[in-house]
C-alpha cells in the first residue's frame, strides 16, 4: 500500500478541513475504503478530500461528521471554508475539476498569461489591479498556487499553452512583476509535458482573435472546451462546438513561433527589463 500523502493544514481551509478528517477517521480506526462504503461512496473520494483534491458537498459532510462521531468538527469548518471561497464560481469549480481529471491540456490565451503558468507576483499582482480585497487575494492565491501544481504532479498532464505575445508584452510595464514571471515561464517552458509557444504580434489577425479558451482530453469523457470570460466561463461538451475550437486551435497553431523562438523572445524581454 502506497504511504499516505502529506497533509498540509496551513495550506487552505479545505487542506484543514482534509487534516481533520484524516485525523477523526483514523481515531475511529476506519480505513478510508470503510467510511466511504459506509457513506455509500468509494475509499479513492474520501481520500481525495483528506487531500483537498476533490470538495465535499455540504450533505457528504454531514454524513462524514455522523459517521465520525456527530462532534459538528467538519460541519464548522467546511461552513468558513464555503464562504471564503464563495469568490471562487460554481462554473469554475466544474471547470477546474475536469481540469484535474484530464491527460491533455490545450489553452490559447490572447491577454493574459495562462493561469496554471502564473508566477505568485503576476497573480497577486492581477488581483491587485481588479481592486480584490486583501484577505480575499490571500485565499485566492492560496487556490491558484495550489493549482498549480498539476503541471508538476506525477503523471501529469501534456500541456500545450499558445500564448499571444501581447500578453507578454504587458509585462514590461512593471519590471519587477516581469523578471519573475518571463524567468517562471522560462523554467515551466523546460519541462518535458510542457510546449509552449508564442503567437507574435507581426502575424497580424489569426483564427482565434474570438478570445481565451482551453480544451481538455479527460479519460473516458473525450474531448472538451472551456471558453473563459472576464466575469464567467462556460464548459462545452457538444461534439461540433468542441471540434470548431479544435479547428481553430488547429489553425492558431500555425501562426505560433516554435518552442525554441518562443523562448528565445522571452529571454530578450527577460533580457531588456
Amino acid at each position: 500500500m502506497p504511504a499516505a500523502k502529506d497533509l498540509d493544514p496551513e495550506a487552505s481551509l479545505w487542506d484543514l478541513f482534509g487534516a481533520h478528517l484524516r485525523f477523526l477517521r483514523k481515531l475511529a480506526g476506519k480505513t478510508q475504503q470503510e467510511l466511504g462504503g459506509e457513506l455509500h461512496s468509494t475509499g479513492a473520494f474520501v481520500g481525495q478530500i483528506e487531500t483537498a483534491d476533490r470538495r465535499p458537498s455540504p450533505e457528504f459532510v454531514a454524513d462524514l461528521d455522523r459517521a465520525l462521531g456527530r462532534t459538528g468538527l467538519l460541519t464548522a469548518i467546511a461552513f468558513h471554508a464555503y464562504r471564503l471561497t464563495e469568490g471562487q464560481p460554481g462554473w469554475f469549480e466544474n471547470f477546474a475539476e475536469s481540469e484535474r481529471q484530464a491527460f491533455r491540456i490545450r489553452t490559447f490565451q490572447p491577454q493574459a498569461i495562462p493561469g496554471l503558468l502564473q508566477c505568485e507576483e503576476y497573480i497577486r499582482a492581477l488581483l491587485q489591479k481588479a481592486r480584490v480585497p486583501p484577505p480575499i487575494i490571500e485565499a485566492w492565491l492560496t487556490r491558484r498556487l495550489k493549482r498549480k501544481r498539476l503541471l508538476t504532479k506525477k503523471e501529469a498532464p501534456q500541456y500545450w499553452a499558445a500564448i499571444d505575445e501581447a500578453a507578454v508584452l504587458r509585462l514590461k510595464h512593471d519590471p519587477r512583476v516581469a523578471a519573475t514571471q518571463l524567468l517562471h515561464l522560462l523554467e515551466v517552458s523546460e519541462l518535458p509535458n510542457v510546449v509552449l509557444e508564442v503567437v507574435p504580434m507581426d502575424c497580424g489577425l489569426h483564427a482565434c482573435m474570438d478570445g481565451a479558451f482551453v480544451l481538455l482530453s479527460i479519460p473516458g469523457r473525450g474531448e472538451c472546451a472551456f471558453a473563459d470570460g472576464m466575469v464567467e466561463g462556460k464548459m462545452i461538451t457538444e461534439g461540433h462546438m468542441v471540434a470548431e475550437f479544435q479547428r481553430r486551435y488547429d489553425l492558431l497553431r500555425t501562426e505560433t513561433l516554435s518552442p525554441a523562438r518562443s523562448q528565445q523572445l522571452l529571454r530578450n524581454l527577460l533580457e531588456s527589463t
